[in-house]
């Protein structure tokens, strides 16, 4: 990456960072990114229930702007989330003047790399998305 930037000084510009959560209608928020920072060890427990009713959101963020919220019921699936960049997140930034100069980054959720999501990034970003499959910016590693 380092080598992206110094070869092209604003692509951080031109990356589209993107995340979901997951809310509970009891409350609990999904805190799989959260990190707790302390000077000494807290021994802290965070419980859970497994299998509560609540929704999921998806949202995208630059420096041209925040694309989303998108909501999915249930469990994130390939399908689903493939649906979700087909019919809304897709759309919303096709009316950007720039879009071909995007990058769209993703996690490494396995919904994210499922073969349908893949070949569909690899269509609408060619060499322009992040995420499993990819090591670097431009080269994709192909699974077997």
């Amino acid at each position: 990456m380092l080598n992206k930037i110094e070869e092209n000084p604003g692509i951080l510009d031109n990356i589209v960072w993107s995340d979901e959560a997951s809310f509970k209608l009891s409350g609990h928020v999904n805190r799989h990114n959260c990190v707790y920072w302390y000077s000494e060890n807290m021994h802290l427990t965070l419980e859970e229930q497994l299998n509560q009713p609540g929704v999921n959101v998806w949202g995208g963020i630059s420096s041209s702007g925040v694309y989303g919220p998108f909501f999915l019921d249930g469990t994130i699936t390939g399908d689903n989330y493939l649906e979700i960049l087909r019919n809304q997140v897709v759309p919303q930034l096709q009316q950007q003047p720039n879009l071909h100069d995007f990058y769209f980054q993703q996690d490494g959720a396995p919904p994210h790399y499922s073969k349908g999501v893949g070949e569909y990034l690899d269509e609408t970003f060619p060499l322009k998305w992040i995420g499993e499959e990819v090591q670097s910016i431009g080269r994709h590693v192909h699974r077997t």
